[in-house]
Formats: structure tokens, sequence, C-alpha cells
């Protein structure tokens, strides 16, 4: 028996009370071609702690303003690469395709020391999320789950490789863009930088954060709008703000037109996340439903939900 082989029987050990992972780990590391190179500790957790683990109170406040629910559809296990430990949901064990896909991401930890993303998803979330995207993405490709980043990583290796798959995982993408288009990752192509005012109204900035295309594209495939994808396929920049109890959107676009088809997908997705809200006129804006308002000015657009909402998204188009 090779060493990787006795290494992979000791962490089959460490794992056993996780049904069916003992040969999940060696087929990760032969589907994906990374060394096993330490044990991974799992732990079995209850369903509260688990969703816990992904809970970020910032994105949470929004997500509820924007008519999301925090309650998503999590994966029975998740490999985190801050205390590189595999947490198991109790209860139905996970499948094999996931248990491959995070014993992937956790050899990629291993061989290429992703305890720097920690930084990046307080610093900037849309390159954290892109980075992570890339991850899920090669890992994908050894469980043959879909994620985002599938498609670059498949079209990376096709081009490159491994070597290309390699380079990917020390660099990363740095917007979700580039996760999702391999011709702005290869042209390094950055975001139009967003600035947001310290007070918007009445109101004054509480917190803020990037906001990628693949989150525009999440959000509008969260209330089935039609065309999501090629909606946001226009994004050049983008963060989400909290004024008070108001939560705002603040994009810029590559083109007046790719402005305009965001707008035009705006009705729907308020129709969707805030059902019988009739539109009104509120100049500047565009229109206003409810506490909700939305505008464009040339490239850039606003949207806000919230108590004030018109006030807050009309100052921040006035000063883009």
């Amino acid at each position: 028996m090779g060493s990787v082989e006795k290494l992979v029987a000791l962490v089959i050990c460490t794992v056993c009370a996780v049904p069916s992972s003992q040969s999940a780990l060696r087929d990760a590391s032969r589907l994906s071609g990374l060394r096993v190179r330490q044990a991974v500790p799992t732990a079995s957790v209850s369903a509260a702690r688990y969703r816990a683990l992904f809970s970020e109170s910032g994105d949470q406040r929004a997500a509820a303003r924007l008519g999301l629910t925090s309650h998503v559809q999590l994966p029975r296990a998740w490999y985190d690469v801050r205390t590189h430990r595999l947490f198991v949901q109790r209860g139905p064990q996970p499948g094999r395709r996931t248990l491959i896909q995070e014993y992937v991401r956790a050899l990629i930890d291993q061989n290429f020391h992703l305890r720097r993303l920690a930084s990046l998803r307080t610093r900037d979330r849309d390159h954290w999320y892109a980075a992570d995207g890339m991850v899920e993405g090669v890992a994908a490709l050894s469980s043959g789950l879909s994620a985002p980043g599938r498609p670059l990583a498949a079209q990376l290796r096709y081009l490159g490789g491994q070597r290309a798959l390699a380079s990917a995982l020390r660099t990363f993408p740095q917007t979700t863009e580039q996760l999702l288009h391999v011709d702005k990752f290869l042209e390094r192509e950055r975001a139009l930088p967003v600035r947001l005012p310290v007070h918007a109204g009445a109101t004054s900035l509480v917190a803020a954060w990037t906001f990628g295309e693949l989150d525009v594209r999440n959000l509008l495939q969260a209330f089935r709008v039609p065309g999501a994808v090629v909606a946001a396929a226009g994004w050049g920049g983008g963060r989400v703000a909290l004024y008070g109890g108001v939560a705002a959107i603040v994009l810029r676009w590559d083109t007046v037109a790719d402005a305009a088809e965001w707008q035009a997908a705006v009705p729907r997705y308020v129709a969707g996340a805030f059902p019988g809200g009739a539109a009104r006129a509120c100049p500047p804006l565009d229109a206003c439903w409810g506490d909700v308002a939305a505008g464009v000015f040339g490239t850039t657009s606003v949207l806000a939900v919230g108590p004030g909402s018109a006030d807050v998204a009309a100052a921040l188009l006035r000063q883009s």
C-alpha cells in the first residue's frame, strides 16, 4: 500500500460516522487528480447549527427587504475552509455526489490553501463569491453536480488542461462576471466602481457590499423573471446598501441598452416579490410600487425597497 492509500485509509477512520464516505474520499482524489495531504475532520451537527454556519447578518437584512427568504435549500454536507472541517447535517445522509463535491473542495484547500477566501468575504463579497464559485466549479467537474462556475472550469480545462485549472485556483476570478464569462476572465475585466454617499435623503448609510452579476441573475431567477440571464449579462459593477430601513441596489451597466433591459425586468421582479402593489408615477424615478422604487439614469440604475425608498432612490440616482 502506497503512502497516499495509507493516508486515505487513515482519513476514512476519522469519518466512519458518515455512511458511504469511505470510498468517496478515494474517488474525490482519483477524479480530481488532487493529492490527499492530511485527514479531513468531520462533524455531524443539528439542522439549526448547520444553517447557522451559512448565516450573514447583513445579507439577511437586505435579503428580507428584497423579498428573499433566508430559508434556502442547503446541501447536506459542507466543507468549511475556515476550520478545515467537513460538516454533515444530521438526518438523511448526504448523497455520494455531494460527498465527493465536498471532499474535492477539501482537497483543493489542502493543495491551494483556501483560508485566504475568508478575508475576501469581508472586503469584497462579489470577489469572494467568484472565488468560491471557481472552487465549486472545479469540484463539480469531479462530482457531476451543477454549479455556476462549472462551465468556466470546463472551458479552462479544455483550453489549458489541469495547469489552467491550477492557475485559476491560485488567482481566482475577481468578479462573478468573470466567473460566468470566460472572455471576461481571460481579459481580467474589472468591475466599474460604484460610489455611495454617506447620506441619502434623510437616512444614513448603515452597511454596504458588492453586488455582482450572479447576484442580479439570482435575484431575478428567484422570482422567475423571464430572461434573467440576458438581463443580468450587461452588468458592469454594483453594490447593495442599507440606508436605515431601506435596502438599495445600485448598478452600473455596460451600455444604456443594458440598463434599459434591467429596468424592463424590474416590474416582473416586483410583481413576484411584492404581489398586489400598483405602479405609480414618482419622478424623477421611473416607477414606484408601495415601498419599492426604481429608476435609471444613463448607465446607472437604482432599485430601493423599504419605507422612504423613493427618497433614497432619487438621492442615489442624482449623485450617480
